[in-house]
């Protein structure tokens, strides 16, 4: 039987960082698996809200608990260098005593690269950086001195020390969205798993075809990667309850109601009482789908996660 784990995600946008210590030590104590960053310079909502640096505030997030896997869901390739990368997860590894999974992809807010400096490529060619890139960080990760010369990235007998706790090395996760046909191809090859991003059963399930068929290529197991899928979640146990959730989220958008529910069901967002919601996730589970990261609206509340924990988790285990 398929072990599934449960994970929480908390974008940094509008979020301080006692905000975040209180749902990532809650999600812990509740039993969660996973507590999850992104990567982002800006909040994805409002853009002028306060959004802590995800490396940084991981490191210290790392120090505030003792059992969560921790990550960045996903880290964006081009805006470290990968030997930097690779020394900073090495770093959080080191930090939270071997919890640390790097979910890197290849980015996409073309505006937030823009403003900050980046070069913005096409996705061909961030896709070919990406590669390189977990090429680079492997190496950093187990070789003694790590050499590589690529068209983007190069190192010369880099030391990294140091190594991470995990042996042979922590696992990487590629995040992958709808439409990109090679991600998959760098998940098998060069990766431990993947994280699909808000898609519908069919996608992911599309998705998970192309994944399987580079698994028979290269001679890997499907059920020994991680295969992760996030989304937005609302849950709670009374339909008033949960109104008072949507008219909330749809505020905080500059949203109307009407406009909010059509957002919600063109980005698969999982609405609905407990019973609800463990029937659409229930679907993912069957395609394939082994560890859920979850974006809680209401999640400084508590409510929520502890609502899921206690009617969802035990029937999707």
């Amino acid at each position: 039987m398929v072990n599934v784990e449960f994970g929480v995600k908390t974008g940094q946008g509008g979020y301080s960082y006692d905000d975040l210590r209180k749902v990532w030590t809650a999600a812990e104590d509740l039993g969660y698996d996973s507590a999850w960053l992104y990567d982002h310079f800006y909040a994805l909502g409002n853009k002028n809200d306060q959004c802590l640096e995800g490396w940084t505030t991981l490191a210290a997030l790392a120090s505030e608990t003792k059992r969560l896997k921790i990550g960045t869901m996903v880290t964006s390739v081009s805006y470290r260098q990968p030997s930097l990368l690779a020394k900073m997860a090495t770093t959080v590894d080191i930090i939270s005593k071997g919890r640390m999974i790097l979910g890197i992809g290849a980015g996409w807010y073309e505006e937030e690269y823009r403003a900050y400096g980046y070069e913005y490529p096409d996705q061909a060619t961030r896709v070919r950086q990406l590669k390189e890139a977990l090429i680079v960080i492997r190496k950093l990760w187990t070789e003694e001195r790590a050499t590589f010369k690529g068209k983007f990235y190069s190192t010369h007998e880099a030391i990294n020390m140091p190594k991470p706790v995990q042996k042979p090395s922590p696992k990487i996760l590629i995040g992958i969205t709808r439409g990109k046909k090679t991600l998959p191809y760098l998940a098998v090859r060069f990766a431990d798993g993947f994280n699909l991003v808000a898609g519908s059963v069919e996608e992911c399930a599309a998705i998970l075809e192309s994944i399987r068929n580079y698994c028979l290529k290269f001679g890997k197991n499907l059920e020994n990667l991680i295969s992760s899928w996030q989304g937005f979640i609302m849950i709670a146990q009374s339909e008033s309850e949960l109104n008072k959730i949507i008219e909330a989220s749809a505020r905080e958008r500059g949203q109307s109601i009407a406009e909010f529910r059509k957002t919600a069901e063109e980005r698969h967002f999982i609405i609905g009482k407990p019973e609800q919601c463990l029937e659409k996730l229930r679907r993912f589970k069957d395609i394939g789908i082994n560890h859920f990261i979850l974006i809680f609206s209401d999640d400084t509340s508590l409510r929520p996660l502890g609502v899921f924990r206690d009617h969802v988790i035990p029937e999707l285990k």
